[in-house]
């Protein structure tokens, strides 16, 4: 019975689930700076994601297969292509013209 009272009053991070140390300040969420930044730039991410899609601005989508991603949060902000398997294949595609004119 006193276990699962103490378990009941145990604080822990709420990034990755740890317990937080005994002598952490009353108001304390995060077991370190490194929690505390991974958590911030995890929830930024998401943020972007939510408004890139509620507002279409931010989608793209590949023109080699129609694949649809939100810039600069799933990939790279400048990407054209969903992946690289797309990007070969593009290049083989505008490539073919010139393969024709050489024979």
């Amino acid at each position: 019975m006193s276990e699962d009272v103490e378990r009941a009053g145990e604080r822990v991070c709420r990034a990755c689930g740890e317990r937080l140390r005994p002598d952490a300040r009353p108001g304390a969420m995060f077991c370190s700076s490194v929690c505390r930044s991974r958590q911030w730039r995890k929830e930024q991410r998401l943020r972007k994601r939510l408004a890139a899609v509620r507002d279409e601005a931010g989608m793209i989508e590949c023109p080699e297969c129609g694949a649809r991603w939100v810039a600069g949060v799933d990939r790279r902000s400048d990407a054209r292509y969903c992946s690289r398997r797309c990007v070969v294949r593009a290049w083989r595609r505008r490539k073919e013209p010139f393969a024709d004119r050489s024979q």
